[in-house]
């Protein structure tokens, strides 16, 4: 099983200045242009990824994957924005693929009524698992998930479902969560919260306390786990008998927390034992 991957980035093709409304970042790789973009996409903020998005366009290979895994909403004008930018890519023999789509831009794209949003909608690189694997899988991450809430006393706490195909982990079963923790984790593949860095490093993460971790200092996702009232978190990868990644558990405590080593423990062996509880 390969790790959730990662994009370097090439200074090379760095356009854009950051916005205050739209952190945008670009990276060549594999032959196409990567953007990444995080927030919102609204008629305030798409103007400052309109200009990136047609250097991408305009770049050599024409090919142009938009990463929008952070992109927690997305309106009219940023919909407008996508479609245009697809159909010019096309005309001029490229392509703008959406990566990682977060739902809330999947939704958008697909309710646009147009042909093209559609399209782009059922492009991103999302071939389901099989049915009964998928089940199986979901029902080891419920079971796991129970079983960290028994070992840690958490009152909050989500599972995601690892999906190999574009490296995400995705919520599929939570407690405790409103907006817009449930939006903003909806998606996550990057090495920028503990549970991908868990089901990177294949290892318990636990944070004792949020606000004096230096996996969150200075994030959007410090800000969203305090709104949550998220004071501490355990993430715990959970693999099945020959390695690869099911998903990752996550518990959640409203205040800093130590946690034991006989805790610590515990979420080994959960985790190590978890591909037997299906």
């Amino acid at each position: 099983m390969q790790p959730m991957s990662s994009v370097p980035i090439d200074i090379a093709v760095q356009w854009p200045k950051t916005s205050p409304f739209l952190p945008i970042k670009v990276a060549e790789v594999d032959g196409r242009v990567l953007v990444r973009v995080a927030g919102e996409l609204d008629i305030a903020s798409v103007p400052a990824l309109a200009d990136t998005l047609r250097r991408a366009v305009e770049h050599p290979s024409g090919r142009v994957l938009l990463d929008v895994s952070r992109v927690t909403f997305c309106g009219t004008a940023g919909v407008e924005l996508l479609l245009a930018t697809a159909r010019r890519a096309r005309a001029a023999g490229g392509s703008v693929v959406l990566h990682r789509a977060h739902p809330s831009v999947l939704r958008a794209m697909q309710l646009c009524g147009d042909a093209e949003g559609e399209r782009m909608a059922r492009e991103p690189e999302m071939v389901p698992l099989p049915h009964h694997e998928q089940l199986l899988r979901l029902s080891v991450l419920s079971a796991a998930l129970s079983a960290a809430f028994t070992i840690t006393g958490a009152p909050m706490g989500n599972a995601q479902l690892y999906h190999p195909q574009d490296g995400t982990l995705r919520i599929a079963a939570q407690r405790g969560f409103q907006q817009p923790f449930l939006s903003y984790f909806a998606t996550v593949a990057d090495r920028d919260t503990a549970c991908a860095v868990a089901a990177q490093d294949r290892r318990p993460v636990l944070v004792n306390d949020v606000t004096d971790s230096a996996l969150f200092h200075a994030t959007r996702a410090l800000d969203v786990l305090q709104d949550a009232g998220v004071g501490a978190c355990i993430s715990l990868p959970i693999t099945a008998a020959d390695g690869t990644l099911i998903g990752v558990v996550s518990t959640h405590h409203a205040h800093a927390t130590r946690f034991t080593d006989e805790q610590h423990r515990a979420l080994q062996r959960l985790g190590a034992a978890a591909h037997l509880l299906s």
